[in-house]
């Protein structure tokens, strides 16, 4: 029969280890979950890397990834409290911390704010520190240590709705089915049942007549009341254990008397489904960190931007309007009539594809190398002469080469900038009978562009490119306008409307512009006129227009 003494002492002890739980629980419980979104401003990027740095030696920090993918299937991209809330809720995350960086000579004052993500309202006050360079050291470091760290710390915890920490504990405890109370009853039994209670339990039951009432205590005070003899080989392994894990712990090792703890097995499997649920797990210091996806990739906002796309590609109507002039003398009597046309249809084509890029897997520089091709070619156009005649015209243009682009940093909204060069062909030629000669320009045009999502929706695009030509056609012949320096520019502003992920539609205005000098000695720049001087000094030649088209992105 087991004495009072022995009951007290057990129940000190599990007293003791009650408390040492609660106190893992606490600790635990005190790491936040939060997500830091891109900063604003000039170095942004650099200091809101620095900023995660330090909250995750206290914390555990999300991907903006994952929270900018959940944002776009929820429709809350937008930062408000509203959003906030509900994506906040759906990632169980504690905290949403946000910034921005102003520049003021070589100074940068960091403003942070943080919002609950509990209720979407900011939090606390706003964190002020500066910075004398692009870096986050010295007292600045320590200001976001302080202050950011502490106001996380201080947030209420989003995931007691789910099942949290302080509730998994708990659950190992719960109390057994009442078929061990009958099954208690027989004291001449061994083995303890199917859901066993240890056996020693059975050697402190009360036999029959012994005046002691058949009902048992909970059932965390009988599983400490072992005998003397097995209490060494279980009990003390039990507590090694509770000190040297956590109470989320895989199934433990068999006791000496060939039993497992049921309590740690459900645990256990309560945790894996919570874990596959948020799609995280624990590792070696208990930081809570996100599963890489599968096969790697990036969520369906960041995949299809600018910065990460690997296919942009339009097809659709574009529209031309020539014009042409010549530089000559006042005097002259029979100057060259130029040319000025009406927006003509036509037909366009631009693709530019980064090969490295599918799959979305790849955040590496050597995605961002992709090839490019247009065409544009002119569907309906006539040219009239002196008389009124109407007189045959065509006219189009292609070019391929290749391409580069820098994104600033990996969210769906980072600003792009890059480069191209495209080797191509481009003509304008008339029947006949007009005193305009035809064009038939080799092109090598070396030129930049920038890309800047204004939102997830809507991409502000800017193209300029110098136009080295190497050839011109029938205008550089000695009975045409003879040897001539030159040179163009081209340019092109645009936006992009995404209707979907996949598709959207592209409206722009180009322009393009190429200027001659002429030399002189040929029969239509000097021989228009009785002496020989030379008449006609130079001319431009320039096309204005735009393109509404739809697109597909990958």
């Amino acid at each position: 029969m087991t004495s009072s003494r022995s009951r007290a002492s057990t129940s000190k002890r599990w007293l003791v280890l009650a408390f040492l739980l609660a106190m893992f629980g606490v600790a635990h419980a005190e790491r936040r979950r939060v997500v830091v979104l891109p900063f604003e401003g000039e170095k942004g990027a650099q200091f809101q890397d620095a900023v995660v740095k330090i909250i995750k030696k206290s914390h555990s920090v999300i991907p903006v990834d994952k929270w900018t993918g959940t944002a776009e299937d929820l429709d809350a991209t937008k930062i408000n409290e509203k959003n906030v809330k509900k994506v906040a809720k759906k990632l169980k995350i504690d905290g949403v911390v946000t910034g921005t960086v102003e520049k003021r000579r070589d100074e940068y004052i960091l403003r942070i704010k943080v919002r609950a993500g509990k209720t979407g309202e900011y939090v606390g006050n706003v964190i002020n520190t500066k910075a004398d360079g692009p870096r986050l050291d010295g007292s600045a470091a320590r200001d976001v240590k302080d202050e950011l760290v502490e106001l996380i710390t201080n947030l209420d915890s989003n995931r007691t709705s789910s099942g949290g920490d302080e509730e998994e504990e708990d659950k190992p405890t719960k109390k057994k089915p009442p078929v061990e109370e009958e099954e208690e009853v027989k004291p001449t039994k061994k083995k303890p049942p199917a859901k066993a209670v240890p056996v020693e339990e059975e050697e402190d039951k009360p036999k029959k007549g012994s005046g002691f009432s058949k009902k048992k205590p909970p059932v965390v005070e009988e599983e400490e009341e072992v005998s003397p003899k097995k209490k060494t080989a279980k009990t003390e392994k039990t507590e090694e254990e509770e000190e040297e894990d956590s109470p989320k712990s895989k199934k433990r090792p068999k006791g000496g008397d060939g039993e497992e703890e049921e309590g740690d097995e459900v645990a256990a499997k309560e945790d894996g489904d919570s874990e596959k649920e948020d799609g995280e797990k624990e590792d070696g210091e208990g930081e809570l960190t996100e599963e890489a996806d599968p096969k790697g990739k990036m969520a369906a906002a960041t995949a299809v931007s600018p910065g990460n796309r690997a296919v942009d590609a339009v097809v659709g109507l574009s529209f031309n309007a020539r014009r042409m002039s010549f530089k000559f003398d006042a005097d002259l009597a029979s100057p060259p009539p130029g040319y000025k046309g009406a927006p003509a249809p036509g037909l366009v084509i631009d693709a530019t594809i980064y090969p490295l890029a599918f799959g979305h897997s790849s955040t590496g520089m050597t995605k961002n190398f992709g090839l490019t091709f247009m065409y544009d070619k002119v569907l309906l156009i006539n040219s009239k002469d002196m008389t009124g005649q109407k007189l045959d015209t065509k006219a189009a243009r292609y070019a391929v080469g290749a391409a580069f682009r820098y994104p600033f940093n990996q969210t769906a909204t980072s600003p792009v900038i890059g480069a191209q060069v495209r080797y191509g062909r481009q003509n304008f030629t008339i029947a006949a009978g007009a005193d305009i000669p035809n064009v038939n320009y080799t092109i090598l045009d070396p030129g930049v562009f920038f890309r800047y999502p204004v939102s997830e929706k809507v991409v502000l695009n800017l193209d300029a490119a110098f136009m080295l030509i190497t050839n011109t056609g029938a205008i550089q012949k000695a009975d045409s306008y003879g040897p001539a320096t030159v040179s163009g520019f081209e340019g092109e502003i645009g936006l992009d409307y995404m209707f979907t992920k996949a598709l959207f539609a592209r409206a722009a205005f180009r322009f393009e512009t190429i200027g001659y000098t002429f030399k002189g000695g040929a029969n239509m720049s000097s021989n228009r006129d009785a002496d020989e001087t030379q008449d006609v000094a130079g001319a431009r030649d320039s096309y204005l227009g735009g393109l509404a088209t739809v697109g597909y992105v990958y």
